[in-house]
């Protein structure tokens, strides 16, 4: 496999992993949403527990979702600062080169 194509593929994927921690992200927004419903409406007794379950698992769809994000993020991040060293670094050999006439 060439470099341009291992690289496309290394940013698609980065580009999935970056699309699942959003949508994590989104996730926990409206769990958070739904306890804050759960919390500022009247409720029965019987169902107390329901805002703290709802909140408990927000928690860790939002870790995960920011570490998914963040993870996708900065590897695409990486990978096009990577691309443009290696053009910087031809650009400065082709300058350098002696030009045949």
């Amino acid at each position: 496999m060439r470099s341009v194509a291992y690289d496309l593929e290394f940013r698609e994927q980065s580009r999935r992993i970056r699309d699942w921690g959003a949508g994590l992200l989104v996730l926990a927004a409206l769990l958070w949403g739904w306890c804050a419903v759960l919390l500022l409406t009247s409720h029965s007794v019987e169902t107390p527990p329901g805002a703290l379950a709802v909140l408990g698992l927000s928690v860790p769809v939002s870790l995960v979702g920011a570490a998914l994000f963040t993870t996708g993020l900065v590897s695409r991040r990486m990978s096009a600062h990577g691309q443009a060293m290696r053009d910087l670094d031809r650009l400065a050999d082709e300058r350098t080169r002696p030009s045949a006439l």
